[in-house]
């Protein structure tokens, strides 16, 4: 009896290669064990120009990859697209799996999480805005004794953003975005803390006023 195939965690690369740099670009494919259905289509691209290479690839060595990719300088010639939800249903993707270096379950595409935490770093007027919202909703929560409330502000609160972005850019030593991440807290919360601090001085009396 045959054993059923199962769907394996894949990373799916679409790249962008000029003429002179693609032999280069399939050496590195095809050195990588780990690496599936590499297809190249000559010619076909046109903003920039160049062949168009498509290849899978297990969780685990897709940031090497990429790295290495950007090292040939495709990402300043060429370009790199990059898809994690990708699954494959085949034993060639089983086989990438198991050569993958580390356990599935550990695997981190670090392009993926810049691109998903630089996107809640920036300075802005809803940052500010959810920031004083979250702030005022905690203030409720601690006078009113509601944990409900507390909870709610830790919901509403936008900040776990710029502290992850600056975390992950400590991790891979990007000053621009530790910058715009430091920036959105410096501000953001002495924001939040001077509203708060008002409001609770305008309200805090009257709440007791009633409560006597």
């Amino acid at each position: 009896m045959e054993t059923e195939t199962r769907p394996v965690g894949l990373v799916h690369l679409r790249l962008v290669v000029p003429e002179d740099l693609v032999e280069r670009t399939l050496s590195i494919l095809h050195a990588v064990p780990s690496v599936i259905n590499v297809v190249r289509i000559p010619g076909v691209a046109t903003q920039p120009n160049g062949d168009f290479v498509l290849c899978d690839i297990a969780r685990d060595d897709a940031s090497l990859l990429v790295a290495d990719l950007r090292d040939l300088g495709l990402a300043e010639r060429g370009a790199i697209s990059m898809e994690t939800a990708s699954s494959g249903i085949s034993e060639g993707a089983e086989r990438a799996e198991r050569l993958a270096a580390g356990a599935p379950a550990d695997a981190i595409v670090w392009e993926d999480v810049e691109a998903r935490t630089s996107e809640s770093t920036d300075l802005s007027y809803s940052f500010l805005a959810f920031m004083v919202l979250a702030t005022l909703i905690a203030a409720a929560g601690i006078l009113t004794d509601s944990v409900i409330l507390i909870i709610g502000a830790m919901v509403v609160g936008p900040e776990f953003g710029p502290l992850a972005a600056f975390c992950v850019a400590a991790v891979s030593r990007r000053a621009d975005l530790a910058r715009r991440s430091a920036a959105a807290l410096a501000v953001g919360f002495p924001v939040a803390i001077a509203v708060t601090f008002v409001a609770t001085l305008r309200c805090a009396p009257r709440a007791r006023g009633r409560a006597s």
